[in-house]
């Protein structure tokens, strides 16, 4: 009897070892280990600072040809090697067909115990592009063997990557902007891209976790940065605001709202297009977001992933809330709703009025 205990505590003990060296554990090596943790951002943010123009960085809209934005959705890379291989061979695809001027993937982009390789793995398929590309982080991201920051920090390194850590000092990681000006410098648009976190503990229980107030308040001095910094000073109601568009990854409890308005045809046909095939998992509480974008009279469109069969773009309240199309055959999806997002921005040769078009791209696996 002695000796089978003894077996199985050596057993026991093997795999706390093997958990601990491989970052899974809650012990030390996890808990002070940099190379798994990652490192924090040194940027700290408060509504006191001064917006610097010069520190965003920029992308070029070609004069007399649309600007064309990738979307890619909840790829979620998980190592199985016959549907990663699948995944980013749509990817593949799916550049190859829209010949995008920037990439965005809308978080989940990997998944399970060895996210970190597969995120290795989303880099490298997306540096042979040579084209800008970015990612925002979905509630899977993180959930292997390295902690958040260290996917900040690795998507931040990548030579082609926009992706920014942003602040250390408010909830999330990759709290940033990026602006699209026209080839005389003007600004035209600034996409602002926003962390909506993991999961929390309600008193229902277990839910996603939503955008918290100090990102709220940092978006709102994005907004009023990038205009006062185009006009002057931020005032809406003499049109002296930059237009944005909000990439995150779960949607906003709007989202369902306007889902349910569709479905009971109080929404113009002209105003809505795609589908929704589930509900709309966004967090148990409304942290206000949506109602700020309203007010400040900016965000024009917001994009997100995380419902892997809903494709639904609708206009609710002036904003056009859309989801982008699933990317690939992993975790659950819908074999005629795979593909990608194309998000084209033009610009009227007359009056120079900015107009977004949405297209999904449907490729089969």
């Amino acid at each position: 009897m002695k000796k089978i205990t003894y077996i199985k505590s050596v057993i026991i003990y093997a795999i706390v070892v093997v958990m601990a060296l491989s970052g899974t554990s809650c012990g030390g090596l996890r808990l002070h280990s940099e190379k798994l943790n990652g490192i924090p951002s040194s940027e700290i943010w408060f509504e006191e600072n001064n917006y610097h123009v010069d520190s965003i960085p920029a992308l070029v809209k070609k004069t007399g040809e649309d600007y064309k934005i990738l979307l890619l959705a909840d790829t979620q890379l998980d190592g199985a090697p016959g549907r990663t291989r699948k995944a980013l061979k749509l990817v593949e695809k799916l550049v190859e067909l829209t010949k995008p001027d920037f990439i965005v993937a809308l978080g989940d982009n990997t998944e399970w115990f060895y996210s970190d390789i597969m995120a290795k793995k989303l880099t490298k398929t997306m540096e042979q592009f040579n084209t800008p590309w970015s990612v925002v982080l979905g509630n899977h991201d993180s959930e292997g063997r390295k902690g958040r920051a260290w996917y900040g920090n690795h998507y931040e390194a990548a030579k082609n990557s926009l992706f920014q850590y942003g602040p250390s000092n408010i909830h999330g990681v990759g709290n940033y902007s990026v602006l699209l000006k026209d080839e005389q410098g003007n600004i035209l648009y600034s996409f602002i891209m926003m962390d909506s976190n993991v999961g929390r503990k309600y008193e229902s229980g277990d839910g996603y976790d939503f955008i918290h107030r100090d990102q709220i308040n940092w978006y709102r001095w994005q907004v009023k940065g990038v205009s006062a910094a185009k006009y002057g000073q931020y005032n809406p109601e003499t049109g002296k605001v930059v237009p944005s568009i909000c990439f995150f990854h779960i949607p906003l409890p709007e989202y369902a709202d306007a889902a349910k308005a569709w479905k009971a045809g109080e929404i113009d046909s002209t105003k809505v297009t795609g589908e929704n095939r589930e509900g709309v998992a966004s967090a148990k509480v409304n942290s206000g977001l949506f109602d700020v974008m309203k007010n400040l009279k900016s965000t024009t469109h917001v994009f997100v992933g995380h419902d892997h069969v809903n494709n639904l773009s609708v206009q609710w309240q002036g904003i056009w809330l859309s989801y982008g199309l699933k990317t690939g055959p992993t975790s659950y999806f819908a074999e005629d709703m795979q593909g990608g997002t194309l998000v084209s921005i033009g610009q009227d040769a007359d009056d120079k009025s900015v107009k977004v078009k949405i297209k999904y791209i449907f490729v089969k696996d």
